[in-house]
């Protein structure tokens, strides 16, 4: 078996349009895995994903998407009984670590009437889709969340 460690070529694009905790907590744990295994990761968080970053956002917790009833209940409840991490919290653990880029979509960013200002400090910066596009041009793993 080879390295399991990436090449320092190697990198994974990821768009994120989801804010349920049940989205984001793997979303998460994928990115965090990909930097721990040496990628560079570059997120793209649009609409919805775009949200899940406001500061604002910062002290709720997140929550199950509509639609799972009892499961979702059931799911809270053992994230907050297990103490587990918040999905905000592995990214930054992510960003100590490693090369991790997240950055919020300027299309978004005007339609829901955002400023940088109003966004977490995680994030990088604002960029529109042809960026993006051209930055994660070589990806070697590309996710829609």
């Amino acid at each position: 078996m080879g390295d399991v460690g990436a090449s320092p070529a190697e990198q994974m694009a990821v768009v994120l349009t989801e804010n349920s905790a049940d989205k984001l907590l793997p979303f998460a744990t994928l990115v965090s895995g990909a930097v721990a295994m040496g990628m560079r990761v570059d997120v793209f968080a649009s609409y919805w994903g775009l949200l899940a970053f406001r500061k604002s956002s910062g002290s709720e917790p997140a929550v199950v998407s509509p639609g799972h009833g009892e499961e979702g209940s059931r799911l809270e409840a053992a994230l907050r009984a297990k103490k587990a991490p918040s999905w905000r919290a592995i990214l930054q653990m992510a960003k100590s670590i490693g090369e991790l880029h997240i950055y919020a979509c300027s299309q978004s960013m005007d339609v829901l009437g955002l400023a940088p200002g109003d966004l977490e400090p995680i994030v990088d910066g604002v960029t529109g889709v042809a960026t993006f596009v051209d930055r994660t041009r070589s990806a070697n793993v590309t996710y829609f969340i």
